[in-house]
This record gives C-alpha cells, structure tokens and sequence, in this order.
C-alpha cells in the first residue's frame, strides 16, 4: 500500500508494484514486466527455431522459459474478462470498477442532496431543531401495574441528520404517511415505564408532513392509519436557527452514505 497526492492536495491511498516499485499499478499489470516477458518469448522462439543448442537441458530450459512467459501474458490479456460483477452480473469487471453500481450512487446521491434541502425547509418552517420542545407520546406505568400512553413534554436533544436520505421522502406510493428521521428527546417531567424505571429519553420522529417535500395530497385514511402507527412529535415551541452538521450537504459524505446504507447494505 502507498499514498499519493492528488490535484486537491490531500492524500489519497494507491498501490506500488512488486516487481519494478513505482507507485499506481501492481505487478500484475506492471509494464516493465510485461516488456520483461515479450523480450523472454521473442528471444526464446529465435533460439528454438536456430536449435543451436550444445547441450539438451539448454532447450528444454528454453521451451520451459517460453512457456512460462507466454502464460503469463495471457493472464495478462485475459485477465477480468471472465470476472462476473456481483453488482450487475455482467462480466469483465468487479463490484468495485462496476460502471452501474458508480451511476447508481450518482443518481441516488443527487436525489439524497435535493431531499435533503427540501427537508432541511421543512424542518425550519416548523423550528424543530435541537433545543426545540415538542409533546410525545411515552408508555408509562400505571398505578395499578398496567400502562398507558401519555403526551409528554421533552425537549429535542440530538437528530440523526446524517441518516436522512431520499427514501424517506414521501410518495404517491407509500402506503404510510410518515418519516425515518430519529430525534432523541429528554422527557420533561417524573414518568415511569414498564419496568419501573424513570424515563429519561426516548426516541421519536418528526411530524409526518416534513417528508411529504413534494405537497402530494394524503388521504384520510392515509392520514389515521399512519398516526396510530407513526403519530411523530408535536411542536410546541420551536427554534429559529437550525443547521445541519456540515456533511449533511457534502457530496462525498452523502455518496458514502449511500453505497454503505444502500448499494453495499448488507
């Protein structure tokens, strides 16, 4: 493994040659081997068709050199041409060279970048940023052991801004009105869960209508079903300035969302 400097000044990883040491290929394309090898073959033919040979073993030295040689340029020429993508199933190339695999974190990544702006918006207009409060619905325990669903007061702690990506972008086809984006909120308050103990934080999503970035009509039925299953926090008093980590718009953090979270998921 070597590194590099590329046109931007940063440090980028390559490889160095096994058999020459320079840096950006490896032995197995290596151009001074594969001259290397063509001299081997040209030399070895022109001694075997003069057969001036004093001794046998000087001939089969050279047959076994020619062959040799010759082997090895054909893994040369040869070499991806039967390799299947696990990406696209197409051959002559791997998962990470794959042309549709690198078009499709392209496209997915610009669709992420768009939905991202679009969301960011819709977060402002309603201030949900950190620090803002909202009201919840927690499980508590109830006095006679059992438990119930209450609104409670909590304040926004922490959002997984990072984790937000075009699919949860709201569309005609969603059978649910919701969205993905998790906020950590800490309960205002004396409420306990289940088991007994104090709740602290919990965590939560978004009003629904943040994701709907296009304005497509919502049902009624879309809209009960998604609040008894995805019902988010309310607002109660929002914020003014809310600003996204920094990767949030950089192009190269949300590509490697995508191939990480999407293309290469596993």
């Amino acid at each position: 493994m070597a590194y590099v400097i590329d046109e931007n000044g940063n440090y980028k990883r390559s490889v160095r040659c096994s058999y020459c040491g320079e840096i950006g290929h490896n032995k197995g394309s290596c151009p001074q081997r594969i001259d290397r090898l063509n001299e081997i073959v040209k030399t070895c033919k022109e001694r075997i068709a003069v057969n001036e040979y004093e001794f046998e073993h000087q001939k089969n030295t050279d047959h076994n050199r020619l062959r040799h040689a010759m082997g090895q340029l054909h893994k040369v020429v040869s070499k991806g041409k039967n390799r299947k993508c696990s990406y696209c199933s197409e051959q002559g190339h791997n998962r990470r060279s794959c042309p549709k695999r690198k078009q499709d974190i392209g496209i997915f990544s610009t669709e992420t970048k768009v939905f991202r702006e679009k969301f960011l918006e819709k977060m402002r207009e309603i201030g949900l940023g950190v620090g803002a409060i909202v009201r919840d619905t927690i499980r508590v325990k109830t006095s006679d052991d059992g438990f119930e669903d209450v609104a409670a007061l909590a304040y926004v702690e922490a959002i997984d801004w990072l984790g937000i990506d075009h699919r949860n972008k709201f569309t005609e086809e969603d059978f649910y009105y919701k969205t993905d984006c998790s906020l950590r909120l800490r309960v205002l308050g004396d409420y306990v869960n289940r088991w007994g103990d104090k709740v602290v934080t919990t965590i939560s999503n978004p009003p629904a209508s943040v994701s709907n970035t296009d304005g497509i009509y919502v049902t009624q039925s879309t809209l009960e079903r998604s609040l008894r299953s995805y019902p988010g926090c309310e607002v109660v008093s929002g914020i003014d300035n809310i600003h996204p980590p920094k990767e949030y718009f950089n192009d190269k953090a949300i590509a490697k969302h995508i191939a990480s979270e999407i293309i290469d998921a596993k």
